[in-house]
């Protein structure tokens, strides 16, 4: 095993633990940001430059409500949803705490209605 592999980790979603794909481009044209979703139902958008942190979430909160923007606007943290952050992700080698790595991933993820 390389060093590099070491001293880094792979991205695991902060929910439930299990590790998640790469970032990939969204279907729809109106996402911006690249991003995912865990088998847990956890959405994550990626920012790479660590500097859109407010659209990155805002895109990932449309995509958990399916594309519904008045929905996603309407939910309030801890109550609908919970959030979470990944920082320091290289997209590059898809590893946590790369040399050189400063992405972060915005997990969002819907609670349910009971």
């Amino acid at each position: 095993m390389s060093l590099l592999k070491q001293k880094t980790k792979p991205p695991l979603c902060p929910f439930c633990g299990q590790e998640i794909t790469p970032p990939h481009p969204f279907d729809d044209f109106l996402y911006e940001f690249d991003g995912g979703e865990c088998s847990c139902g956890a959405i994550y958008g990626l920012d790479p430059t660590s500097r859109n942190g407010g659209m990155v979430i805002m895109q990932a909160m449309v995509q958990a409500c399916k594309g519904d923007w008045e929905k996603a606007q309407a939910l309030s943290s801890e109550i609908d949803y919970m959030e979470d952050i990944i920082q320091r992700y290289s997209s590059m080698t898809h590893r946590v705490n790369a040399p050189g790595a400063f992405g972060t991933l915005y997990f969002i993820r819907l609670k349910s209605k009971k």
